[in-house]
């Protein structure tokens, strides 16, 4: 696969991993409003479509991580530090050649917002589930 295909199937897929998480984003407010109420059995199922779609997410990530790997060296390294920076670079800004980058690094902010979002309202309903009386199921879940 060429360079150049090679980064819009990263970009194809960042997509889809967006469409997913915010799947999960809805399927976590669904969670939300099943323990407030008091639905063990809607939240134990949403919490389980949930965990196929984190499934899914896993395996675009598996198969971005696969692509970059077989990028020539230079490239290689661009790509990687756009598609998974290390949380040390978090402050230091990546230069973007082309539109293809820009939008690869645009896509994974959106994510990269998104998920924090999502692991907020995952805070938020685990809290809820501590502090609050629940069927047995629902007390027992911990995020």
């Amino acid at each position: 696969m060429d360079s150049f295909t090679a980064t819009n199937k990263i970009l194809e897929n960042l997509k889809m991993k967006y469409r997913y998480i915010d799947n999960i984003m809805n399927l976590t407010k669904d969670m939300e409003r099943a323990m407030m109420a008091n639905d063990s059995i809607s939240f134990g199922s949403t919490l389980d479509m949930r965990g196929d779609v984190m499934i899914l997410v896993d395996k675009l990530d598996e198969e971005n991580r696969e692509i970059v790997s077989r990028l020539p060296g230079a490239l290689k390294e661009r790509i990687s530090a756009i598609v998974m920076p290390k949380r040390e670079a978090a402050g230091e800004s990546v230069t973007l050649d082309n539109p293809l980058e820009t939008n690869i690094y645009d896509t994974n902010k959106r994510i990269a917002a998104l998920l924090s979002k999502i692991i907020k309202l995952d805070s938020d309903i685990n809290q809820k589930i501590k502090g609050q009386k629940q069927p047995p199921r629902l007390s027992n879940m911990r995020g």
